[in-house]
């Protein structure tokens, strides 16, 4: 009896941890590709399985038809690769996030991106973080645009990181339907 409760009480923790692991891995709706020697990659040079790396993407476009997400190599701004976006509909939130970067207090940052625009409205919100990643600090909205435009244009704000600022994440959001392009995304000290 004794080994048919312990084999019973294992078979039960193997389902919590399969839990936790579809709830951790399918949970967020978001598509994500890690690289740890691509920093920032925002010119969208590295890619794995056809996705820019050190991105989140969503909802995930491998299992909602709203977002088509490609490296496209015919029009990149700087480089060989930009991110073109799909977004199907309006009314739902797609978009994408940068992996956060690190930031130091009393520092100003320049904050770049070029984009390409048919149809789609995007705003770019800029998330400060606290050194543990877990506490937003602030998050104001940089870019605001749904002007279409066949040619890149490049959008650029500055950021002066006070004291218990530590990380910093863009947050890209796309409302459609419509089709954009980025490329050239920078974090960057501004030297004294």
């Amino acid at each position: 009896m004794g080994r048919v409760i312990a084999i019973v009480v294992g078979c039960v923790a193997v389902l919590i941890v399969l839990a936790g692991l579809f709830v951790f891995t399918h949970g967020s709706n978001e598509l994500s590709r890690r690289s740890d020697s691509a920093g920032l990659n925002g010119g969208f040079e590295d890619t794995d399985s056809g996705y820019p790396t050190n991105w989140a993407f969503f909802p995930d476009p491998e299992t909602d038809d709203l977002l088509e997400v490609s490296v496209d190599t015919t029009r990149a701004q700087e480089g060989e690769k930009c991110v073109k976006l799909v977004v199907a509909e309006g009314g739902r939130a797609a978009g994408f996030r940068s992996r956060r970067a690190p930031l130091t207090a009393g520092k100003t940052y320049r904050i770049g991106m070029s984009v390409r625009n048919r149809g789609c409205t995007l705003t770019v919100r800029c998330d400060v973080m606290d050194a543990s990643g877990m506490t937003n600090m602030r998050s104001d909205t940089i870019v605001k645009t749904s002007t279409d435009s066949d040619d890149w244009r490049r959008f650029e704000e500055t950021l002066s990181a006070a004291e218990g600022e530590a990380k910093v994440s863009l947050v890209f959001l796309v409302e459609g339907p419509g089709t954009l392009w980025c490329d050239d995304v920078r974090i960057e000290e501004i030297a004294d």
